[in-house]
């Protein structure tokens, strides 16, 4: 992990506390503020929260999956502190991001539904 880039656990966000949390949640929960990548298959954006303020970067990846065409699709939200973290992290590759603290929401090509939203490193 990069040591400048400032991952901060959300604990008066509404998100942090809650045992499950719902896609629908995680999509009206927050503004944009800053849009890093936005395409069909790769969205990168820096988020605030509406209801405390923690900043968030965001992205949503899709892979093609030419053979069956059923495209695997992944969404990660990493809390941050500032924004010159979601700067860094938006040069960072989508493998690298899985090192840092975020809520997660996987839909593999050889899934039935969804997994998440979760999560990830919470109790580390």
């Amino acid at each position: 992990m990069n040591p400048k880039i400032k991952v901060v656990a959300p604990k008066k966000c509404h998100l942090w506390g809650k045992k499950s949390i719902t896609r629908d949640e995680l999509i009206n929960s927050f503004n944009v503020i800053k849009t890093y990548e936005e395409d069909s298959h790769l969205t990168r954006n820096l988020l605030k929260c509406k209801e405390c303020g923690h900043l968030y970067f965001h992205e949503f990846y899709e892979e093609i999956n030419w053979k069956n065409g059923n495209d695997p699709q992944y969404s990660t939200w990493i809390p941050i502190a500032d924004e010159k973290s979601a700067d860094k992290l938006s040069k960072l590759s989508q493998i690298m991001l899985n090192a840092y603290l975020s809520i997660r929401y996987d839909f593999p090509s050889n899934a039935k539904k969804p997994t998440g939203p979760y999560w990830y490193g919470k109790n580390k």
